[in-house]
């Protein structure tokens, strides 16, 4: 009996470094979501130059109500996005930079090739 002991802690140890790296691997996954996301946003502004120069000046605007209202195709946007609109509301400076959708660090270019 005392010599499965030994074993016992070996597979609760091997067993809780699993769990740990699995829990780690998480971000990894939701930071890959969130940079295409942060992307699309980017596409989204080049096209909608006016939201885009209103946004630069005030990013807290994706959370005025009154702004979103009148401008619906931003409202629609940010709704199929709650990620990014958090993103926004916590960093608004990181996301308006467009070296945080496609940096230097980013294997991708800002058209989605693997460069």
């Amino acid at each position: 009996m005392k010599t499965l002991r030994p074993f016992k802690q070996l597979f609760s140890f091997a067993t809780m470094l699993a769990l740990a790296f699995s829990i780690l691997a998480l971000p990894g996954t939701a930071w890959s979501g969130l940079r295409d996301d942060v992307r699309e946003f980017h596409a989204f502004l080049r096209y909608h130059p006016r939201i885009s120069a209103d946004l630069n000046a005030n990013p807290n605007l994706v959370n005025s109500w009154r702004y979103l209202n009148q401008h619906e195709d931003l409202a629609r946007f940010l709704r199929s996005r709650p990620a990014l609109r958090e993103e926004v509301r916590v960093n608004p400076v990181r996301v308006m930079r467009s070296s945080y959708a496609y940096g230097p660090y980013d294997p991708y270019d800002r058209y989605g090739r693997w460069r």
